[in-house]
């Protein structure tokens, strides 16, 4: 899925790929492939070539629309970034980077990822923002490893159970999309201090939200159907408000207004 043959970069002139083949040099040397703003609709061939010796590409700010199948090459890569381009869809080759740690697809037109993207396991931060997701596979609960899971501005409808799986997660951000609740096993991530879920539908909250997540201290839920009643309601919420004064005390008028709660109705 979303795989293109391997072959001569299209959209390289040969301009371009001289100075790839005098930067390949660097490349070498450092392990970073630069390939930023260039113009690319595909990853040049000659960054595939340099196999294991990368350990990150940057290719972001560009007009690529698929992977080619020779990314599977770039098997010791721990960062890829192809923010700002024009993915539809991710090369399932894309879960033998088995070493990746970190995975920006922000502001792209991804709307399916591969059902096996949970075999990313050693993976640490995961942006896919802006983008046109509808559903996120389960198999994510294998990312046991991930700490930030950035997926605001899709269209996903729901978040799957499986999440809870992701132990390590600090970070969850899924504003504007169409989220009418948050799964249950949500409140298995004892490790998650931020979650953002502005601009949803969402009319309740699982009950052990505020109980389970004890180092939650950062909740933002504004523009939501659910009530501010509601959501002080929530077993634990004087827990989770006491430390989210704690951590803004100094920034909230040297504490004066630290006992005032905000949700938009």
């Amino acid at each position: 899925m979303g795989c293109a043959w391997f072959g001569p970069a299209k959209g390289t002139n040969g301009a371009k790929t001289q100075s790839h083949e005098r930067r390949s040099l660097t490349w070498r040397a450092t392990g970073v492939v630069a390939l930023r703003g260039e113009g690319l609709t595909s990853i040049p061939k000659i960054a595939y070539e340099q196999g294991p010796l990368v350990k990150a590409l940057d290719a972001s700010h560009n007009d690529i629309e698929e992977l080619d199948d020779g990314i599977s090459y770039l098997n010791k890569m721990q960062r890829l970034t192809l923010s700002n381009n024009k993915l539809n869809l991710l090369c399932d080759r894309i879960v033998l980077l088995s070493k990746l740690r970190v995975l920006i697809l922000n502001d792209n037109k991804i709307f399916e990822l591969p059902s096996t993207i949970g075999r990313l396991t050693q993976l640490e931060h995961l942006n896919l923002e802006n983008n046109n997701l509808r559903s996120i596979p389960e198999s994510i609960g294998y990312m046991t490893r991930l700490q930030t899971l950035q997926l605001g501005r899709n269209r996903l409808k729901s978040l799957p159970e499986t999440i809870g799986g992701c132990h390590s997660l600090e970070e969850l951000d899924a504003t504007k999309n169409q989220l009418e609740k948050l799964p249950e096993y949500i409140c298995k991530l004892e490790l998650l201090k931020v979650l953002l879920v502005d601009n949803n539908l969402i009319e309740e909250l699982p009950q052990k939200l505020f109980t389970n997540c004890a180092m939650l201290a950062t909740f933002s839920i504004h523009m939501n159907p659910i009530e501010t009643k509601d959501v002080q309601l929530v077993p634990n919420f004087k827990e989770y408000n006491e430390r989210r004064v704690q951590k803004y005390d100094k920034q909230i008028y040297g504490g004066a207004m630290k006992d005032e709660i905000h949700f938009d109705q």
